[in-house]
């Protein structure tokens, strides 16, 4: 009986690999059409503030390029220098995009730096992403301290 189940495995392994190899074709290809399209959504899972230690989001936190607007929709944890009365919009806002500059690393690697400003302040997005979808934000602005978060490209939109 085992070596009925072990000969059923082996023959279904071939089959399962190359579904997995297209189904790593296809979301690289999504990844690759969203960037060039400049419409894609990065849900957000971590969070490395500088001053505090890294914190999984359990809130469905996001980031959102629509063209030449934004939506950004992250939690902000550190030190702020000069903001308006009330702490201001953070990272919590909808912006335009001012200067953009996106490169294609290596096959699997791409690299968007966004200038985005949002009425209150300047920030720079640096976004590094796979081919299989996962990605960094690192987010700097002079009003606040750096902030990184870690997530998925939401390749299924």
């Amino acid at each position: 009986m085992s070596m009925v189940l072990l000969l059923s495995a082996c023959a279904s392994s071939p089959e399962a690999r190359q579904r997995k190899m297209e189904e790593r074709i296809r979301v690289a290809q999504r990844v690759h059409d969203q960037i060039a399209d400049q419409h894609f959504r990065i849900n957000v899972s971590m969070m490395h503030p500088q001053r505090y230690p890294a914190k999984m989001l359990t809130s469905p936190y996001y980031f959102e390029v629509l063209g030449d607007s934004v939506v950004s929709y992250l939690p902000y944890m550190g030190r702020a220098y000069n903001v308006p009365y009330g702490g201001g919009k953070a990272l919590n806002f909808e912006g335009r995009v001012v200067n953009r500059d996106v490169q294609q690393v290596n096959p699997s690697q791409y690299l968007m730096v966004l200038d985005i400003d949002n009425d209150e302040a300047l920030y720079r997005y640096t976004i590094s992403t796979y081919d299989n979808g996962a990605s960094t934000i690192d987010i700097y602005t002079r009003e606040r301290e750096s902030i990184s978060f870690i997530g998925q490209m939401d390749v299924e939109r």
